[in-house]
């Protein structure tokens, strides 16, 4: 792609964050810790990790300092992770602060659902109107066992709280893994059909772990056909990540059932997102260590000028596309570290990259 196809014209081409292959990038994801209140099994080890300090992890300040430089070259869409975003003091404030920044035209939160129920009314009232919420079983045992000690009563109250006080679409992220909870597949699908949510089943990405676990959208979605013969595609965006289905026979029902496919139909020619760590470190690609350092560049009293030419500089290494298989590639990984400000972390865990 041509930066001249993306439908600018050259002088504000000029200063928008594009990459090597011409993506520009408009979705910023934001981890706001690398702590939790649960223990996902595919997200750390069961012993933990060791957490950042708190003067290891980037400031509200920080955070909404980049936000800014990056709001102005073209990055309108936000989402909020963690770890658990709202084991964070000041969450609320700090959307709130978020929220007032011209220019960002979608802003959401990714929350395990927790601290949902009690944080629900003052999130909404900041400014936050989208929030997905993830849920891996309707099963209490299964659901303890999967977050290592979670209580599912918890997080399904705080999804009926999320829906009493307005957020819309409410929307269920689910990891399906083989031999783990692959079995409750239909039971999510009535979930979401009696509540009118909208369920997005995303490929179970084993960073650093078991790739035979994963199921594939395409096998999830042959089950679903056998058993809801009115089960169809929906006409959506092009570039959007998500495909999404609906009940045809059921056309005043709102729910929507919807595939990631991060491994098996990956999305990479369209990849539009940037995501920072806790720490403050930028990463161009979920599957790949390397990360970048903008903790200094935002501690010194660099322009969002500065800031910018520094990222576009950065995002000229971000990769066509990721190739799962060959990410551990020692060869690979060697010319990786060779770049300057790269770190790698062949053991890094889910809960310091946001997802």
């Amino acid at each position: 792609m041509d930066i001249n196809d993306i439908g600018i014209d050259n002088n504000e081409a000029a200063q928008l964050l594009v990459d090597g292959f011409g993506r520009q990038i408009t979705y910023l994801r934001i981890s706001l810790t690398d702590r939790c209140n649960l223990r996902c099994v595919y997200c750390m080890p069961k012993e933990g990790v060791q957490l950042l300090s708190h003067s290891e992890m980037l400031s509200y300040e920080e955070i909404l300092k980049f936000v800014n430089a990056l709001v102005s070259r073209g990055v309108n869409k936000i989402r909020i992770t963690g770890g658990e975003p709202l084991v964070r003091k000041g969450v609320v404030n700090f959307i709130e602060k978020l929220n007032n920044i011209d220019g960002i035209k979608d802003m959401a939160m990714t929350t395990n659902g927790v601290l949902l129920g009690k944080y629900a009314r003052d999130l909404y009232n900041a400014g936050l109107k989208r929030i997905n919420i993830s849920l891996d079983s309707l099963n209490n045992e299964i659901f303890s066992k999967l977050t290592r000690g979670g209580n599912l009563d918890s997080v399904l109250k705080g999804i009926d709280i999320a829906k009493t006080v307005g957020f819309e679409p409410i929307k269920i992220n689910t990891v399906l893994m083989r031999g783990d909870n692959d079995k409750e597949l239909m039971n999510f699908i009535n979930f979401a059909v009696k509540n009118e949510f909208n369920l997005r089943f995303i490929e179970y990405m084993p960073i650093g772990q078991n790739i035979s676990q994963a199921i594939t959208s395409k096998e999830l979605i042959d089950k679903i056909k056998t058993e809801y013969k009115d089960f169809e595609p929906k006409k959506i965006d092009e570039r959007s990540v998500s495909k999404e289905y609906y009940f045809s026979a059921q056309k005043n029902n709102k729910a929507v059932i919807g595939f990631i496919s991060p491994l098996s139909e990956h999305f990479c020619n369209d990849c539009n997102r940037l995501r920072i760590t806790a720490s403050g470190k930028l990463r161009l690609c979920l599957f790949y260590d390397e990360e970048y350092d903008i903790k200094e560049i935002l501690n010194s009293n660099a322009s969002d000028e500065n800031i910018y030419k520094y990222l576009l500089d950065v995002l000229q290494k971000k990769r066509q596309t990721h190739l799962f298989n060959n990410k551990n590639n020692k060869n690979e990984t060697d010319n990786l570290q060779n770049n300057n400000n790269i770190t790698t972390d062949g053991n890094i865990y889910m809960n310091k990259i946001g997802g």
